[in-house]
């Protein structure tokens, strides 16, 4: 894969795709596009508005306050580009993190590049994810799900100090909080989602920690 540097300036994921189009899926077009969806709630069509699963999920804390999940719009903001893929759809990936420098993988499927909007959705946006956002500090969305969630662990391990009980604690509020808001998601995917490579995405990382959880997280084998 030839990269020239100058063509992935914002922060975000570009997918590469085999005809040469390329999809700039970037933080700036999340924040533009959530500024329109808040002023244009309307816009909504009233069967998938007034739907029991695109209301907000059971443990937020914005319930009752806000006019809309937060978490929305990162992955709304993405759909016209995405929802025609299936899971298994070769891709090429290009990620630029808030820090400086590329991350490249020349060949993956459509599910795997899009754990980005799914870490974008869960971990940056949503009122609950953020609470758990700095034990993804170290990882990348093209890491393999495994290798994530291993850093994940790891990261929470050091910030309980290697105490057993706390780590306990934690990652069981961290696996049933995430998974629930994954789950939200996920429903509310399927009421306007054909195609099965953003939905997957999200079943991917929700089955990562639900498995970090029941194996008491990679450390432990």
């Amino acid at each position: 894969m030839e990269i020239n540097t100058d063509d992935f300036t914002e922060r975000g994921l570009y997918l590469l795709l085999p005809e040469g189009r390329r999809i700039a899926l970037t933080q700036a077009r999340v924040e533009t596009f959530a500024h329109a969806f808040e002023s244009n709630l309307d816009r909504i069509p009233p069967e998938i508005h007034d739907a029991v699963h695109f209301q907000f999920c059971p443990v937020c804390p914005e319930k009752g306050r806000s006019p809309f999940c937060h978490a929305l719009p990162p992955t709304l903001a993405f759909f016209a580009d995405l929802k025609d893929f299936n899971s298994h759809d070769r891709v090429g990936a290009v990620y630029r993190g808030p820090e400086a420098g590329l991350v490249c993988v020349p060949e993956t499927t459509m599910q795997e590049a899009l754990q980005y909007v799914v870490i974008l959705s869960l971990l940056e946006y949503c009122e609950v994810g953020l609470k758990y956002g700095r034990f993804f500090q170290g990882t990348h969305p093209l890491m393999s799900s495994r290798e994530l969630i291993t850093r994940v662990h790891l990261n929470i391990h050091w910030d309980c100090q290697g105490d057993g009980p706390r780590i306990k604690a934690l990652l069981r509020a961290f696996t049933e909080e995430i998974t629930c808001t994954c789950r939200c998601q996920i429903q509310r995917l399927r009421l306007i989602c054909e195609h099965d490579a953003l939905i997957n995405a999200f079943v991917n990382l929700q089955t990562q920690i639900e498995f970090m959880h029941l194996s008491r997280g990679p450390l432990h084998g």
